[in-house]
């Protein structure tokens, strides 16, 4: 599933949801930021059988939800091959695939990932409105607020 829109329109909030109801029925879910899911990769690079763990174990999760960055091309495409067809994956970001493949490094690797990443995936556009700035906007917005 990919969830794509700008800043502030409920990415985060959605995929959390999705991932709450997705441990409420017994799967095993995996939450994380993409600086974070390329850090652990390269932190566990040191120890071969640390890192060959890692992939395994990002492979075998029922739910992965993440964003995306170049940073993890390589360990990412190998989590996505190994999940393939298997168990979902839902991407969260605020640009869409066509941007993914054109700032990512490696142009096979990126290709192929995103082709993986997209080719059966549920689209989700949640518009162009910012819900932060609008509710900020919104409060401030009555006669009695004051700054």
């Amino acid at each position: 599933m990919l969830l794509i829109s700008p800043i502030g329109a409920g990415k985060t909030y959605i995929a959390c949801a999705i991932g709450i109801a997705a441990c409420h029925s017994e799967h095993a879910v995996h939450c994380t930021r993409m600086d974070d899911l390329a850090l652990e990769p390269v932190i566990a690079r040191g120890d071969r059988f640390a890192h060959q763990n890692l992939l395994n174990k990002l492979s075998t999760v029922d739910l992965l939800t993440f964003g995306i960055d170049e940073t993890a091309v390589n360990d990412l495409f190998t989590v996505r091959v190994n999940k393939d067809q298997r168990l979902p994956t839902m991407i969260a970001s605020q640009s869409g695939p066509r941007y993914w493949i054109e700032s990512l490094a490696e142009e096979v690797a990126a290709d192929s990932i995103v082709n993986r990443l997209t080719i059966r995936a549920r689209t989700i556009n949640l518009g162009v409105i910012d819900m932060r700035r609008l509710h900020t906007q919104e409060a401030r917005d009555p006669k009695d607020h004051w700054e």
